[in-house]
């Protein structure tokens, strides 16, 4: 525990202490480091040093041998010519051993002498000094004489006698000599490693002591600084798993309380609509209309609030990529507002540019919403004067189009504070808030809609002269142009249209819900198309057994399980029976695309939200054909009757826009999951691989049988070897099918 008044280290502090610590010791070792090469360095010097000076003191005492050797043989030969060559000889000799003799004592740099001896070597070379001047002076008189002699005949003994005499002293001394310069020069040696040695022990000691005061707190303070980063990325994982759950919680609560919402919002809707077919009397079709349209407006802030909450929740929302025609969508959305803006006293105007009538690929529920929240809410705040809808080409190019989309108003218009956060949720402009009916959601899922599209919107508006909400929208073409009738599409107070093609259907409706029931029944009665309902999945499953369907309506909360139970054990009973399966078409409240991704993935054959309206009722019954007739026996009949045309293609069956469809959305999909499958062969990904020919095989089927069936469905395995070398050429094949494939599908969708 630390002392009253005594500061805690910070983490900080402990850190500058660690690296002002570890900055002295590094800098001590590069101290001792350079000490010791400097010393090293001086110890080479000195031992080159050391030899010269012991090599030319040895060569000393060989000059005085040679001046000996060549002055005797100077007197003992008769011929002139080797007498002055010996003479010249002794001459250089002489010079060299005097040389190097005053080298050693003073010093000589051409010799490489340093002259630093010590004081017994000095001593010696004093008690040497006369046995060298003896020999020096002896042998120059010998030299000065010999000459004369030549030319007088005189005689030289006592100066050969006098060398002589003196030789044997100097080379004794010059040995001493040599002795102690070796001496010498081994204790100096001696005395390097010592102290080298002493540098290699504190080198150590400080390395040592290093690593005791800096290097193991160091550890120390690392171990836990590692151990909060531990701490800190559990608790992150923990909050991160915390707030998934409670995003999940929160996405589960939204679905319950939609279907909670949807259920009697189905009743109302769809029992009004029907009421409104019938006959009515006074001032009933005035007071259903407004029940129904005001159910509608309820549904719409419903469909409204869970937008936003998947919006919120999943920002990167996944779009359809799908063909439309910009033009015959906005002018359809455009005319349902009519009827609303005369009621209003307003003009409703639609300007639109030709070169709008193009086919894209997009999501048309998505935009549609993006038009109507933007009229709505224009709609709503103009109280005189119109209301336009804009729309031009900006741009195109060969594989691009760029659409502006402007809505435009006379209405009170906006402040300049106020369109900073016009497009913030749960937010209104003081025009808004004096209006009843807003929840200030409209044009923030439009905005968020848009930045999904890659697109731009923004508002420009002037307090008193109106509002104008611009967005621009970038479009890849679509592959040739689809005639899309609105076959499907009817007005809701018209006489409905009865499908007598499935008069002799066998329709099963699993709801347990007794308001849906009526709802369904009530639709399926004025469609002429017989059925039978079971409330729960054992009860679907023995009406299945006691009459096999055609197709099964089945709603996806049932009291003893989900619907993918029934759809699974379903599925089980095609295998072990060898039937045909039903077509199996979820009937849900839960708006969501994550819903309806999973019926896809589960296998299901359509997807239908509630309320159910006459118009998605009778497009999921136009999935099966025409005059089918049910049997108890194998499969259901919907075989029967089938021509040879329909047998080799397999969308002669359809209705003829929705073959130009789905041949327009081939060439627009099969290039891209093409790719996808090179992609997870590069990968080496079985999964990713056989999903991605899973999704082609599908795509390809749909014209008969081609030789990319064979193919993909080698490759529909999720256990194929990716290694395998034949794959490359098998893709390469595959790719030149599926592009002959495309040409004839652009053919004949543009016939």
């Amino acid at each position: 525990m630390t002392a009253q008044g005594e500061q805690i280290p910070t983490a900080q502090s402990s850190s500058q202490r660690l690296t002002i610590l570890y900055v002295l010791a590094l800098s001590a070792v590069a101290l001792l480091t350079i000490i010791g090469q400097v010393l090293v360095q001086r110890s080479l010097e000195r031992q080159l040093s050391d030899s010269t000076v012991i090599n030319i003191a040895g060569r000393q005492r060989m000059l005085s041998q040679k001046i000996t050797k060549l002055a005797l043989q100077i007197h003992a030969t008769d011929d002139p010519f080797l007498r002055g060559k010996d003479r010249a000889e002794l001459r250089t000799a002489l010079t060299l051993w005097e040389l190097c003799h005053q080298g050693l004592q003073e010093g000589n740099k051409e010799l490489g002498l340093p002259g630093n001896n010590s004081v017994n070597v000095t001593e010696l070379y004093g008690t040497l000094q006369p046995e060298f001047l003896a020999i020096r002076d002896a042998t120059d008189q010998f030299l000065r004489e010999d000459e004369e002699e030549q030319e007088s005949g005189g005689k030289l003994p006592e100066m050969l006698k006098t060398i002589l005499a003196h030789e044997a002293n100097f080379l004794a001394g010059m040995d001493q000599i040599v002795y102690l310069y070796d001496k010498e020069a081994e204790a100096r040696v001696a005395s390097l490693r010592r102290v080298e040695h002493g540098l290699l022990i504190v080198t150590l000691a400080v390395l040592l002591l290093e690593g005791l005061f800096v290097f193991r707190p160091a550890v120390g303070e690392i171990r836990r600084m590692v151990d909060n980063l531990r701490e800190n990325a559990m608790a992150l994982e923990l909050a991160k798993e915390s707030a998934e759950t409670a995003n999940a919680e929160k996405s589960r609560f939204l679905a319950k309380m939609s279907h909670e919402l949807r259920t009697p919002m189905n009743a109302i809707l769809g029992l009004s609509e029907v009421l409104l077919r019938g006959q009515l009397i006074h001032n009933q079709k005035k007071l259903l209309t407004t029940i129904h349209d005001s159910a509608q407006s309820l549904m719409g802030l419903l469909t409204d609030l869970l937008d936003m909450s998947k919006l919120e929740v999943d920002t990167s929302l996944k779009l359809r990529q799908e063909p439309l025609n910009p033009k015959e969508m906005f002018t359809k959305v455009t005319e349902m507002f009519t009827h609303q803006a005369i009621d209003r006293g307003l003009e409703l105007k639609l300007d639109l540019d030709d070169n709008l009538d193009v086919w894209v690929l997009g999501d048309e529920n998505r935009l549609r919403q993006v038009l109507v929240n933007l009229i709505q809410n224009a709609l709503k705040f103009t109280t005189e004067g119109s209301v336009t809808v804009e729309a031009t080409v900006r741009r195109q190019h060969a594989h691009e189009v760029m659409v502006n989309l402007c809505v435009s108003d006379t209405g009170p218009g906006i402040s300049p504070e106020d369109q900073k956060t016009i497009f913030e949720p749960f937010t209104q402009a003081k025009r808004d808030r004096d209006q009843q009916g807003s929840a200030g959601l409209g044009l923030s899922i439009a905005y968020r809609l848009v930045e999904a599209m890659n697109g731009r919107i923004r508002v420009v508006s002037k307090l008193g002269e109106g509002t104008a909400f611009i967005v621009d929208i970038p479009f890849v073409r679509s592959l040739g142009q689809i005639d899309q009738l609105d076959e499907w599409r009817h007005d809701k107070t018209a006489p409905v249209e009865v499908m007598p093609g499935l008069k002799s259907i066998n329709l099963l409706v699993v709801e347990d819900v007794e308001a849906n029931r009526m709802v369904v029944e009530a639709m399926l009665d004025e469609l002429a198309v017989p059925h039978r309902f079971a409330v729960s999945i054992a009860d679907g499953l023995k009406q299945v057994e006691a009459n096999w369907p055609d197709m099964i309506l089945l709603d996806m909360e049932l009291p003893d399980g989900d619907g993918f139970k029934f759809f699974y054990e379903l599925v089980g009973k095609c295998l072990n029976t060898d039937r045909a399966r039903p077509l199996v078409i979820a009937l849900t409240a839960h708006a969501t695309e994550e819903v309806r991704k999973k019926t896809e993935d589960a296998g299901m054959d359509g997807f239908l939200t509630k309320p159910v309206s006459l118009e998605g009722l009778r497009s999921v019954l136009r999935l099966l054909p025409e005059q089918t007739v049910s049997s108890p026996g194998k499969g259901s009949g919907r075989e029967i009757g089938r021509d040879e045309e329909e047998a080799d293609d397999p969308l002669a069956s359809y209705p003829a826009s929705l073959r130009k469809k789905l041949r327009a959305m081939y060439c627009d999909a099969y290039l891209p999951q093409y790719e996808e499958l090179q992609v997870a062969l590069s990968l080496k990904d079985p999964k990713r691989f056989a999903f991605a020919a899973h999704r082609l095989l599908g795509m390809t089927a749909n014209f008969g049988f081609n030789e990319a069936i064979p193919i993909l469905r080698e490759f529909d395995e999720d256990q194929v070897d990716l290694d395998e070398p034949s794959i490359p050429e098998k893709m390469d094949r595959l790719l030149e099918v599926l592009e002959q494939l495309a040409e004839d599908a652009s053919r004949n969708t543009t016939l």
